[in-house]
């Protein structure tokens, strides 16, 4: 069966179109049982805040599969197929393992993503959406991903998107000390930022969320304080810097509301950071004198620094990737080869019965124990006959579909297999 990636990301795609198509917090279950009704196969659904990919294995094309996503999300496949790109076999067992190795991502290196890898496999397993291929290539992913943070040193010192964020509220604003901040968020993204915000200076922290006790949770690790959602348009007349990462899948902060805001401040600037998909911060909001609103995508010249010096160890990961992804071809290669093995076994088993039964005719006085030495000599001969090649489909040795195709034409193992 044919592997299949179809996906958009960060690279590929721009966040306003990103936010379309997520399926995260829970909505990736109704996506699966969809596709199991529409596409067959095994499928999986990998959501993060830079990329949406759906693998599959089975029957369905990269226009079947590009059209399921769109329908799920209430668009038309020629309003989004443009921002997608598909990989197909061999090419999509690399790309998810340099995605599980933080090879892919935005941050090259980021510590999120396998934790998100391991989620979707979990989902998957869960739904009952995948099997023995996909199960097989999503634990071979993890292991990569966590030989790549154990074997070299790319993790070393890396920012998180949440991390990038204070970096980048530090350089448009200036250093931190003195100033106040609000998280809207209590999730991981929004501890990520909490972790770069406790070393960087910040005067007063502040923590919003719509389950207050979550707020507080997050708001004793860093010594900040806890606000009632319902208390955040407040607290924003007073604070420097705002950085946003919910799991809302619409705005939390709408345009009227720093409208009301801004009009507090008397238009004293505020810097809003949107690190969600979907994004909690409406856009339009950005227009407004004295609002400087950044989103994820705005990350990109932090990143571009940082990934630099992440390029030597980069070469490392690669070359771990290439052997875990080989590891998992050759698997999937042998597994291929199971049918052409059954039918070379039958072959054999035939021509030997047949060959054996005219032998015994011509034999007829031979006792019992002299048929039953024949019948075993004839059965160790084709054992010994056939034990290389069939050692070497199953191991998956190189070149495995040209050697499957070259038995199947000089057996006719098609005529075989039709009996």
């Amino acid at each position: 069966m044919p592997i299949i990636a179809v996906g958009l990301n960060h690279k590929s795609a721009p966040v306003k179109v990103r936010e379309l198509l997520s399926f995260q917090h829970g909505r990736a279950a109704a996506l699966l049982e969809a596709l199991r009704a529409e596409q067959g196969g095994e499928n999986l659904v990998l959501c993060t805040c830079n990329r949406t990919e759906l693998y599959h294995v089975g029957s369905s094309d990269r226009s079947d599969l590009i059209e399921s996503l769109g329908n799920h999300a209430g668009l038309l496949r020629a309003d989004i197929e443009d921002y997608f790109y598909c990989h197909h076999d061999r090419e999509a067992v690399y790309h998810l393992l340099r995605v599980a190795a933080g090879l892919d991502s935005m941050v090259v290196g980021e510590y999120e993503i396998l934790g998100q890898v391991k989620e979707a496999f979990a989902a998957a397993e869960k739904s009952g959406s995948i099997g023995a291929v996909l199960s097989r290539l999503f634990r071979d992913a993890l292991a990569a991903g966590k030989r790549v943070r154990h074997e070299t040193e790319i993790s070393q010192g890396v920012f998180s998107v949440g991390g990038c964020a204070v970096t980048l509220a530090k350089a448009i604003f200036g250093e931190l000390t003195g100033a106040q901040v609000i998280i809207v968020g209590a999730g991981e993204m929004a501890e990520a930022v909490a972790r770069a915000l406790a070393s960087s200076g910040a005067d007063s922290i502040f923590v919003a969320n719509r389950t207050y006790e979550h707020a507080c949770r997050l708001a004793d690790q860093l010594g900040g304080e806890a606000i009632h959602f319902e208390h955040l348009a407040s607290a924003m007349r007073e604070c420097h810097v705002l950085i946003s990462s919910t799991a809302a899948p619409h705005h939390v902060i709408d345009r009227e509301m720093v409208v009301e805001v801004m009009r507090a401040r008397r238009n004293k600037p505020l810097f809003l950071i949107d690190i969600a998909v979907p994004r909690d911060i409406a856009p339009e909001a950005g227009a407004l004198d004295g609002v400087y609103l950044y989103n994820i995508d705005d990350l990109n010249s932090v990143v571009q620094q940082d990934s630099q010096a992440r390029m030597k160890e980069s070469e490392k990961a690669e070359k771990i990737i290439h052997q875990q992804a080989e590891q998992f071809i050759s698997w999937l290669a042998s597994r291929a080869a199971i049918p052409t093995l059954q039918a070379l076994q039958e072959k054999f088993e035939t021509i030997r019965t047949e060959e054996l039964q005219e032998a015994l005719r011509l034999l007829p006085n031979l006792s019992a124990a002299d048929r039953s030495r024949i019948e075993q000599l004839s059965r160790a001969i084709i054992n010994k006959i056939l034990h290389l090649p069939m050692t070497h489909l199953r191991n998956g040795a190189g070149g495995q579909e040209d050697i499957v195709e070259m038995l199947r034409q000089l057996f006719n193992l098609e005529e075989q297999e039709k009996r």
